[in-house]
C-alpha cells in the first residue's frame, strides 16, 4: 500500500517535468480577422452565384428564341425547260436550300409558267412579284442588253470551265461585276451567280440543213443572237417557251429549233417530231444560266442563309456538269438508233456560221457593258489561243 502510494507522487512529478516539452496550443484568432474570412468567402460566393444566375437567364434567352416561331421564305423558283437536266438540277438545287437552312427557305420548283410567263421571269423578281428565278440570260437582251452575252455564245467557243473562268476570275472576275451592276440597273434584281453547264446546244429540223445554203427560207423557233445570226443567212424565226416547241414542230409551224443539246433534247421527245439533228456548228457550247433573287429579299437574308443559296447553285453547276458529260454521248447513239440522222457542216460552213455570229454580236449588242465585255472576251480569247 505505502508503495502505491509512494508512485502516485512520483507519476505526478514526471509529468509536470515533460509538460515544458510539448508545443503550447495556438491561441484563438481575434474575432475580427474571422469574420473577414468568412466574409470574403461569401461574396465569392455570392459572386459565383451571380454568374450562373446570368447562365441561366441566357440560356432561358435562347431555349425562348428557340420555341419562338421561325419565319418561312417561300421560293419557287423556275427554270425555262420544263423537263431534262437543267430541270432536274433546279430540283436538286431547291432541295439542297431547304434541307441546309432546315425549312427556313422553302425553295419549290416550279415549271416554267406556272408563277408568271418565262419571258416575264425578270420582271417578276425585279417587281418583288416572286422572290428568285434561274432565269437563262439569253431571253433579256431587250431589258439588260448584256444578258445577250451571259448565256454564252458561238463566237466563244469554250468549255464549262473555261466559261467560269471568264466570268469570275480573268481579270478579278471584272465580267461577272458587270452583269450584276447592269441588272441592278434595271430593277430591284441581285444576280446571285452563274448557273454553269455545258450546252452543246444542237439544230434539230424535220427537213434536212447540211450547211449554210440550206438555211435560206427555213422557219426556225429560235432566240436572241442565234436568231438574228440565223435571219442573217435568210432563215425566219420565232420564239416561243419551250413546251411549245414540240407542237410546233409536229405541225410543221416551224421547220426546225435551237434548243440545249441532246439530253435534253431527248426528255422534250423532240425525236419524235424532227429526223435530222445538226452536231456541229453548235449554236452554244458552254453556257451559263443566271440566278436572280430580289434585290430587297436578298439583302434581308442572314448571311448563313446567303452562304447557303451561292452554294446550292454551285452545287446545280455540278450536277449539271457531269449530267451532260454522261448524257451526250449517250444522246447521240440513241438519236442514230431512232433513226435520226446526224449532221456535220463542212470546216468552211462551220467557220462562216462562227464568224457571222461574231460580227452580228457585235454589231447588234452596243453600250459601254456590252463593249466592256467584248473586250475582256476578246482579250481571253486570244490568250487562250481561240482567236
Amino acid at each position: 500500500m505505502k508503495k502505491k502510494i509512494l508512485l502516485i507522487p512520483l507519476a505526478l512529478l514526471l509529468a509536470a517535468l515533460l509538460l515544458p516539452a510539448c508545443a503550447p496550443a495556438a491561441p484563438p484568432p481575434p474575432v475580427g480577422e474571422e469574420e473577414a474570412r468568412l466574409r470574403a468567402e461569401v461574396a465569392a460566393l455570392e459572386g459565383e452565384v451571380s454568374g450562373l444566375e446570368r447562365d441561366v437567364s441566357s440560356l432561358e434567352a435562347e431555349l425562348a428564341a428557340a420555341r419562338a416561331p421561325v419565319e418561312v421564305l417561300k421560293w419557287e423558283p423556275s427554270t425555262w425547260l420544263p423537263a431534262g437536266v437543267l430541270w432536274d438540277s433546279l430540283v436538286y438545287a431547291c432541295d439542297y436550300i431547304e434541307r441546309m437552312s432546315d425549312g427556313r427557305i422553302e425553295a419549290t420548283p416550279s415549271a416554267p409558267g406556272a408563277v408568271c410567263p418565262v419571258a416575264e421571269q425578270l420582271d417578276a423578281v425585279s417587281t418583288g412579284a416572286t422572290e428568285a428565278m434561274d432565269v437563262w440570260p439569253g431571253y433579256f437582251p431587250g431589258k439588260v442588253a448584256v444578258t445577250a452575252l451571259q448565256g454564252g455564245d458561238p463566237f466563244i467557243p469554250v468549255t464549262q470551265g473555261e466559261l467560269r473562268h471568264l466570268y469570275e476570275v480573268y481579270e478579278g472576275g471584272r465580267i461577272n461585276e458587270i452583269f450584276r451592276e447592269e441588272y441592278a440597273k434595271y430593277g430591284d434584281v441581285y444576280f446571285v451567280g452563274n448557273h454553269y453547264w455545258t450546252c452543246n446546244n444542237i439544230i434539230t429540223s424535220t427537213v434536212p440543213i447540211y450547211g449554210i445554203d440550206d438555211l435560206a427560207g427555213m422557219k426556225f423557233r429560235s432566240s436572241e443572237l442565234i436568231a438574228k445570226v440565223l435571219t442573217e443567212f435568210g432563215a425566219g424565226t420565232e420564239w416561243v417557251p419551250g413546251g411549245e416547241i414540240y407542237t410546233l414542230l409536229a405541225t410543221g409551224a416551224v421547220d426546225a429549233c435551237t434548243y440545249s443539246g441532246t439530253p435534253d433534247a431527248i426528255a422534250m421527245s423532240f425525236h419524235e417530231v424532227t429526223d435530222y439533228w445538226i452536231k456541229e456548228p453548235v449554236a452554244l457550247a458552254g453556257a451559263a444560266d443566271a440566278w436572280i433573287v430580289n434585290g430587297t429579299v436578298w439583302e434581308a437574308l442572314t448571311d448563313d442563309l446567303k452562304a447557303i443559296v451561292e452554294a446550292a447553285i454551285e452545287v446545280e453547276g455540278a450536277r449539271s456538269k457531269f449530267t451532260y458529260e454522261m448524257g451526250f454521248a449517250e444522246g447521240w447513239a440513241f438519236a442514230e438508233d431512232y433513226g435520226i440522222e446526224v449532221i456535220v457542216w463542212s470546216d468552211e460552213d462551220q467557220a462562216e456560221f462562227y464568224a457571222t455570229n461574231k460580227r452580228v454580236a457585235i454589231r447588234e449588242f452596243t453600250g459601254a457593258a456590252c463593249e466592256e465585255v467584248f473586250e475582256i472576251a476578246g482579250r481571253f480569247m486570244v490568250e487562250m489561243g481561240y482567236w
